[in-house]
């Protein structure tokens, strides 16, 4: 039972510089404001009419597209004669093939899939020939996008596949239509998850989420990709988080298009049919197959699929029957397709059906006739492994029954492997470079054009205005801009500080010293980690967190930390009586920053008795929060290379305390005894209980 979307389904001095050399940028900028505002509001009117001219015609073509792709999907009977009458009326090439390409996408959602070929490879032919622009771009990527999906539906060419989707999503995001790139990276988050590449898979679904946010998407964009994710989990067995996906993605059923319905009640169906839920899942079925019914969907690809997990879901509710009934609908239509799992599941199900009526020589006949196959789905195997079982007990070879079941266990250890890699890509995807710096490029990309939108509204109109309309555009304009400005210091602080949390060397240094003491015996690590990494992944995103969540995340952190480190050394941890830890409210990781800073710098290669104190007081409505080792303090003649930790810490303390009268203080010193030898390191950060943080 196919369930992915083949519809197979120190420092308070570089602080003070910091804000200084922003507040002259600024000043900078006012006055710049200032010297053009005279022409800026006759501009501003001017201009808009000039852009509702110029741009109006790619707007308007835009939005017929989007119409007509709208019934391509929904397979109106009209949408043929819609696409010929856009290429017949087109008034140039461009607009011909754009309409081409499209009945392609038609053939492509028909009964007969084929028939695309000469329409995709045509406008591939056309797009190369032409001069690169974010319009021929979207043509281009649209083309691969639907050759990519043919293959993918019935199981060709997976290798193809992944470098086609590849090819579009490149394409698309330098094209007139990069609001459909979050759709093309769920489409290869589910030509991984075909190759059972879990992590993979997770990566491009959670890189389409970032860019629905980038982009400033509607938040029902999100449906395709709570499905993906869904699925993703279902892999993985966690039938918890699978199933909150689901139940995110039932409240947009309404707002799917007919395809996206039948996507969503097929996967939902399968959910329940691998939680063993089966009168649920065929609830489900039975759901889609009316949904298909009454749109006159009766001989399509979704419904023949319908048919085929019925088959599978009546067999183990022993109504065998009706299992065969359901199976001998569309068995015929499976075996001339040429979808080798297909087969291969529609001959499961004849095995199980042949088990239940005891029927031993008709699975014989099914093994000995049927060739090898290498690609097939994980969930596939294991179904067939359930049967064959079955077989085996009902004929007493139960050594073939063992083996069987073995050989079903080391895939399933595979399986673990991959969950695991799956948890640990997580994190690190998560805060990977590249996701992280796509998000800010397109964010970035925004804010530059709006600013740059301004320079030339400017630059073009000359007129004159009262001194009124001057001085009230100036505050607008000016308050505007720090408005900006100051939301992309606080993203970019917040990319900073995603790539300083969890560190990924830390991470490795777990996984091989486990795998070095251990040799894949005990796992106790590994588990800590699984679990450090969720606390970290519900910390990542929040503004506050209160201060017994940070100290709980320290106490883990320390915990694999000592089992790693190259010494012992003591973690104390002391809150003053008066201190509510679940009510006082922090920064996240500031306090996991400056452990870590003592542990990698302070007490790394250094002897004796090694200790880490922590220590939370309140005075004069002041919360201290003191970080101290006996380490071998920090370099003062190095101060200026600045870890990435502290600075984060520095940057962050600074943009809150520019919104605030009562201000947060940090500070970073070396301890010394009377004689003046450095015997350790202490970090400080006062916090006023009435400061207000950033959202």
């Amino acid at each position: 039972m196919q369930t992915d979307n083949a519809k197979w389904n120190k420092t308070s001095v570089i602080n003070k510089v910091e804000v200084t050399e922003k507040n002259n940028r600024m000043k900078s900028i006012y006055n710049s404001l200032k010297a053009i505002l005279l022409v800026f509001v006759v501009a501003y009117v001017v201009s808009a009419c000039r852009r509702t001219h110029s741009d109006g015609s790619m707007d308007s073509r835009r939005m017929a597209y989007a119409a007509l792709d709208d019934s391509i999907m929904a397979q109106s009977p009209h949408v043929r004669d819609m696409i010929y009458r856009g290429m017949d009326g087109a008034p140039d090439s461009m607009t011909y093939y754009e309409y081409y390409v499209r009945m392609g996408k038609y053939f492509c959602l028909s009964e007969t899939p084929d028939s695309l070929v000469p329409y995709i490879n045509g406008t591939i032919r056309f797009a190369a020939r032409q001069p690169v622009s974010p319009r021929r771009n979207s043509l281009l990527a649209f083309a691969y996008n639907c050759q990519a999906a043919n293959y993918h539906n019935f199981h060709k060419k997976p290798g193809d596949v992944i470098d086609l989707y590849r090819k579009a999503y490149d394409l698309s995001l330098s094209s007139e239509t990069k609001d459909q790139t979050p759709q093309v990276c769920a489409n290869l988050g589910d030509a991984y998850l075909f190759k059972n590449s879990l992590p993979e898979a997770a990566a491009w679904y959670r890189r389409a989420l970032f860019l629905v946010d980038s982009l400033r998407l509607p938040e029902k964009e999100n449906i395709t990709l709570y499905l993906g994710l869904a699925t993703i989990y279902l892999h993985l067995d966690d039938f918890d988080s699978s199933l909150k996906y689901y139940r995110q993605s039932e409240k947009y059923f309404g707002d799917m298009s007919l395809a996206m319905q039948s996507y969503f009640l097929n996967n939902y169906g399968n959910y329940y049919y691998y939680a063993k839920d089966y009168k649920a899942s065929l609830e489900k079925f039975l759901e889609l197959k009316a949904l298909l019914e009454n749109n006159n969907k009766l001989n399509t690809f979704d419904m023949h699929l319908c048919k085929l997990n019925l088959a599978d879901v009546y067999l183990n509710l022993d109504d065998v029957a009706m299992s065969e009934k359901y199976l001998n609908e569309v068995d015929s239509v499976f075996s001339v397709t040429g979808d080798t799992e297909a087969a291969h599941y529609v001959n499961t199900i004849r095995i199980g059906q042949a088990v239940r009526r005891g029927d031993m020589n008709r699975v014989a006949g099914i093994l000995a006739s049927e060739k090898q196959i290498d690609n097939i789905s994980f969930n596939i195997r294991n179904i067939r492994d359930v049967y064959l079982r079955k077989y085996y007990v009902a004929k007493g070879d139960y050594r073939s029954a063992y083996e069987n079941l073995k050989a079903n266990v080391a895939m399933n250890d595979s399986m673990e492997h991959n969950r695991q890699g799956m948890r640990a890509s997580e994190i690190m995807e998560r805060f990977s470079r590249d996701t992280l710096q796509l998000h800010h490029s397109v964010t970035m990309e925004h804010k530059n054009a709006e600013i740059q939108s301004t320079y030339t509204l400017a630059a073009v109109i000359a007129g004159t205005l009262t001194t009124l309309c001057l001085l009230l555009a100036v505050g607008v304009l000016y308050s505007r801009k720090r408005y900006l400005q100051g939301k992309m210091r606080i993203m970019q602080l917040r990319l900073d500080g995603a790539r300083n949390r969890v560190s990924p060397h830390f991470v490795f240094n777990v996984l091989n010293n486990n795998m070095l003491k251990n040799g894949g015996g005990d796992n106790s690590e590994l588990m800590m980690l699984t679990k450090l990494i969720r606390a970290n992944l519900d910390m990542t995103c929040r503004q506050t967190v209160t201060l017994g969540e940070e100290l709980d995340f320290v106490r883990r952190y320390v915990d694999i930390e000592r089992k790693i480190s190259d010494g012992v050394f003591e973690y104390h941890e002391e809150v003053a009586a008066d201190i509510d830890k679940d009510a006082v409210m922090i920064p996240p990781m500031f306090v996991q920053i400056l452990v870590e800073n003592a542990i990698v710098h302070g007490l790394k290669n250094s002897g004796g008795d090694k200790f880490i104190r922590v220590a939370v007081t309140r005075t004069g409505g002041v919360l201290h929060i003191v970080v101290r080792d006996n380490g071998k303090g920090f370099d003062i003649t190095s101060a200026g290379n600045r870890r990435t930790g502290l600075s984060i810490i520095s940057q962050t303390i600074a943009i809150i305390n520019e919104r605030n009268k009562s201000k947060m203080r940090f500070s970073l010193s070396n301890v010394q005894d009377d004689s003046g030898k450095v015997k350790g390191c202490e970090a400080k950060i006062d916090i006023p209980e009435n400061i207000k943080f950033m959202s």
